[in-house]
């Protein structure tokens, strides 16, 4: 069997085929990319055409030269880890404690992902000298990309 080969928690192993082709709702893959060309190329060319800013076609360029061997999901302590597909700067999220004393209370889910969504919006902004609305447009409309709070405490 021909595949992507992906270990969990060193006990798991998953074959994903290298010729399926993802695809969702609203669109998503439309282009009809495989599994094996997306883990070689996760920015593809449609996207990165679209990319006017400088500093933000390099972290696209630096996420697809990273991933031309395939990228590999994997676990870490229980949670699926994204790291290897970030693209642009990984910033340090608080941690519990910090989060109550800000809240005074155990912040909502939702809480929590607005104080990480803008510490990336505004590291971005000023890595690219745009401003903090225009980073968050660069995530999801330049880059075609979602945050993701990861387990080791970085969006």
């Amino acid at each position: 069997m021909t595949g992507f080969l992906s270990l969990f928690d060193k006990s798991d192993i998953v074959y994903i085929s290298d010729s399926d082709i993802p695809s969702g709702s609203g669109g998503i893959n439309r282009e009809g990319y495989t599994y094996g060309q997306l883990r070689r190329q996760p920015i593809i060319r449609e996207i990165l055409s679209g990319i006017s800013n400088p500093v933000v076609r390099r972290w696209a360029e630096e996420c697809n030269s990273r991933n031309r061997s395939g990228f590999v999901m994997r676990k870490v302590d229980g949670e699926y880890c994204f790291d290897g597909l970030h693209v642009g700067p990984k910033v340090r999220l608080p941690d519990k404690a910090q989060l109550i004393g800000k809240f005074g209370r155990v912040p909502s889910a939702s809480e929590i992902r607005e104080i990480s969504y803008s510490l990336l919006r505004e590291e971005i902004a000023r890595q690219t000298g745009m401003t903090v609305a225009r980073a968050a447009s660069a995530i999801g409309n330049m880059l075609d990309c979602v945050p993701h709070e990861d387990i080791s405490g970085y969006v």
